[in-house]
């Protein structure tokens, strides 16, 4: 069972493994919303998630000029998922979230044309200047090409 949830543990969720592959983001949005240099994000069904707790969600527009829900813990802030639906189907998994995200390294990355300074990625790794013209598609086939 792979586990995570929220900073102050208001929120818990699992999951049967194994994960699917993990990418990153460089953009503006996923560097503001993780506080970070990027973002990483597991896409997956949310009915693969048992949930205990409740996230509150707010929408934001992503990229796509599509609505985007952004689901988080409402006592401690801690993002967890995104999905393009309420109630959510498909989601991408924040990693950070987890409660071990040791062995995870991204299979991808977006927005690389936003990558912070000093940040190295793997040249054999699939990148996009922005990304690509089906992002749902690519994350469906996230570590293929690896």
């Amino acid at each position: 069972m792979i586990a995570g949830g929220c900073q102050c543990g208001a929120i818990r969720y699992s999951l049967a493994g194994p994960l699917p592959p993990a990418y990153a983001c460089h953009c503006g949005e996923c560097k503001k919303q993780s506080a970070s240099a990027f973002s990483m994000s597991i896409p997956l069904d949310y009915d693969q998630l048992q949930v205990e707790g409740t996230p509150i969600s707010f929408t934001t527009t992503a990229f796509s000029g599509r609505a985007k829900h952004n689901f988080f813990c409402a006592n401690c802030g801690t993002r967890l998922w995104h999905s393009g639906s309420i109630p959510p189907d498909s989601i991408t998994l924040k990693v950070g979230s987890l409660d071990d995200s040791s062995g995870i390294a991204p299979q991808g990355h977006l927005w690389v044309s936003k990558k912070q300074a000093g940040i190295k990625l793997d040249q054999a790794i699939e990148q996009f200047d922005t990304q690509p013209d089906d992002v749902t598609e690519w994350r469906g086939n996230l570590g293929q090409n690896s």
